[in-house]
C-alpha cells in the first residue's frame, strides 16, 4: 500500500462517517432524533465526544432539526386490580374441584374475593400520591416518562429548564410520606446522563407553592411559597447550576404564597400575585421584581387582576419585539376572559380564551402553560387542563368562534397547542392525544429545545 493509500485510509478513519467531510457527516448526524442519541454514542469515541457536546445541539437549533420537550412533573397512575383478573384467577385456582364444590361454597368464595378486591382497592387510597417525571416530544407527538433512581419524587416540586446546559432541575416541593416542604433538588442532564438524576446542593429554606425562575444562563431563582407551617414566606435565593451553589438574595417586602416566578430581560426575576399568612387564598394584584444588577426589589402594579385565582402554571412569558415590550398570556376560564389586556410600563397582560371543551365544565379550570415557539410571525404554547373536553380544533381570533370535537381515544381531559399568527392576532388550537397512564395534570412543567 503506498503512502498516498495509506493517508487516505487514515483520513477515513479519522472522519465522522468513513467516505465523507465532516461537514456532510455532520448534516446526516444532526438529522437523527433525540431518542437515538445514547446509542449514537456508543459507535465510536468520536461520536460519544461529539453528541454529549453542546455545540452538536447549538448545531441542531441552527438547522432546524431540533425537538421541542415538554418536561412535566405528573402524578403517576393508581392501577387497582381488575376485577376480571381476580375472578380469572380464582376460577383457575378451583377449577380440579369445582364439581365438588356446593352454591354456598361458591357464594362464600365470591364473597371472600370481593372483599379482599376491596381491600386491595382502599390499600391504593391509602398509597401516597407517586409522580414521575414525563417528557412530552411535541415535535413528534410522544410521550415518555423517565422515573427517578433517587427515591420519590417530592409532591408539587417545581420542574425548571435551564436551556444552556440542557439540564432540568426538581426543586423543593412536598415530601410524598410526611407532606412536609423539603429543600431538596435534583439534575437530570439530558444531553450527558438523560437517565440518571443526580441529588445536588439543597435550598437553604424548604418550601413549597414558590415562585422559580432561570435568571440569566445558569441560575435559578426561587422566593416566597410556604414553609412546614403554612407560613408565607418573603424569603429568596438563587442557585447556580454549575457552580451547585445556593445563596440568600434580600427579602421581598411582602409574603407571598402560591405566587408565580417570570424572568424578563434575562435578569429581571417577577414575582407574581401570591398571598400572605393572614390572607389565605386572596391573591394580590402586583408582583415584585429582583433585579440581579442591582440586587434589590421593585413593586410593580396591576399585574394579576384575579384576587381568587392562582396565576401558577397558567402564565407564559412572551418577549416583543413590538414597542419594545415583553407580554405575558393568561390562559384563563370564561369567567377571567372580560378583564382583556392589562398593560404595566412595558408588560402587557394578554387573556388567551382557552377552548370550549375546556371552559363548558368549569369557569376556571386548572392550566399548565409551557411556551414552546416564538418568533415575529408566530408563538406556539403547549397547554394541559385539568379539567374540560377531550379535544379541540379550531381557528379564530375571539372566544365565540371557538368550537370542539371529541376524541374518544384520548385518556384523561384535555391537553393542546397554541399557535397565534402574529400578523393578524388569530389563534388556533391543536388537540394533543394524551395516552393511558400520561392524563394526570401536572404540578409544574418546563421546556427544552435539544
Amino acid at each position: 500500500m503506498g503512502k498516498a493509500e495509506k493517508k487516505q485510509q487514515q483520513q477515513e478513519v479519522q472522519n465522522l462517517i468513513p467516505g465523507l467531510p465532516d461537514e456532510i457527516a455532520m448534516e446526516c448526524l444532526i438529522r437523527v432524533p433525540y431518542k437515538f442519541h445514547n446509542d449514537l454514542k456508543s459507535v465510536c469515541q468520536r461520536w460519544l465526544n461529539l453528541i454529549s457536546s453542546h455545540s452538536f445541539y447549538r448545531e441542531r437549533i441552527r438547522s432546524g432539526k431540533a425537538e421541542h420537550l415538554v418536561c412535566q412533573v405528573q402524578p403517576l397512575p393508581l392501577s387497582p386490580p381488575n376485577p376480571k383478573d381476580s375472578s380469572s384467577a380464582t376460577t383457575h385456582l378451583v377449577s380440579d374441584s369445582a364439581a365438588k364444590i356446593t352454591s354456598t361454597k361458591k357464594d362464600q368464595q365470591q364473597d371472600d374475593d370481593d372483599h379482599e378486591l376491596h381491600q386491595q382497592r382502599q390499600e391504593v387510597h391509602r398509597t401516597p400520591l407517586q409522580y414521575g417525571l414525563t417528557i412530552f416530544n411535541a415535535s413528534n407527538g410522544t410521550w415518555e416518562r423517565i422515573r427517578p433512581h433517587v427515591g420519590r419524587i417530592p409532591m408539587f416540586c417545581q420542574c425548571v429548564a435551564v436551556p444552556a446546559s440542557r439540564k432540568l432541575l426538581l426543586i423543593g416541593g412536598w415530601d410524598p410520606i410526611t407532606l412536609e416542604p423539603v429543600p431538596n433538588v435534583y439534575v437530570l442532564d439530558m444531553v450527558n446522563n438523560s437517565s440518571r438524576w443526580r441529588r445536588v446542593k439543597p435550598m437553604s429554606v424548604a418550601r413549597s407553592f414558590f415562585a422559580c425562575a432561570v435568571v440569566g444562563a445558569s441560575t435559578v431563582c426561587v422566593a416566597g411559597g410556604h414553609d412546614g407551617q403554612k407560613n408565607a414566606l418573603k424569603s429568596a435565593e438563587v442557585y447556580d447550576v454549575e457552580a451547585d451553589e445556593w445563596r440568600m438574595l434580600p427579602e421581598m417586602d411582602e409574603e407571598r404564597d402560591e405566587c408565580q416566578g417570570v424572568c424578563l430581560e434575562g435578569d429581571r426575576f417577577f414575582v407574581v400575585s401570591g398571598y400572605g399568612t393572614e390572607s389565605q387564598g386572596r391573591f394580590k394584584p402586583d408582583a415584585e421584581c429582583y433585579d440581579s444588577k442591582t440586587g434589590s426589589w421593585s413593586k410593580f402594579d396591576h399585574v394579576w387582576p384575579f384576587p381568587s385565582l392562582s396565576p401558577r402554571g397558567s402564565t407564559a412569558t412572551i418577549t416583543s419585539n413590538r414597542l419594545q415590550q415583553h407580554q405575558w398570556l393568561w390562559f384563563l376560564g370564561k369567567e377571567q376572559q372580560q378583564n382583556g389586556e392589562v398593560v404595566e410600563g412595558k408588560i402587557v397582560s394578554s387573556i388567551v380564551p382557552l377552548p370550549k371543551s375546556v371552559t363548558e365544565g368549569s369557569s376556571s379550570p386548572c392550566v399548565s402553560v409551557t411556551t414552546l415557539h416564538n418568533s415575529q410571525q408566530q408563538q406556539k404554547v403547549f397547554v394541559m387542563t385539568g379539567n374540560g373536553g377531550r379535544g379541540c380544533s379550531s381557528s379564530s381570533s375571539s372566544a365565540a368562534a371557538l368550537s370542539s370535537f371529541i376524541c374518544n381515544e384520548c385518556e384523561g381531559e384535555g391537553a393542546f397547542i397554541m399557535e397565534r399568527d402574529m400578523s393578524n392576532g388569530n389563534i388556533k388550537w391543536d388537540h394533543v392525544h394524551l395516552p393511558v397512564g400520561f392524563s394526570g395534570f401536572p404540578c409544574s412543567a418546563s421546556f427544552l429545545l435539544i
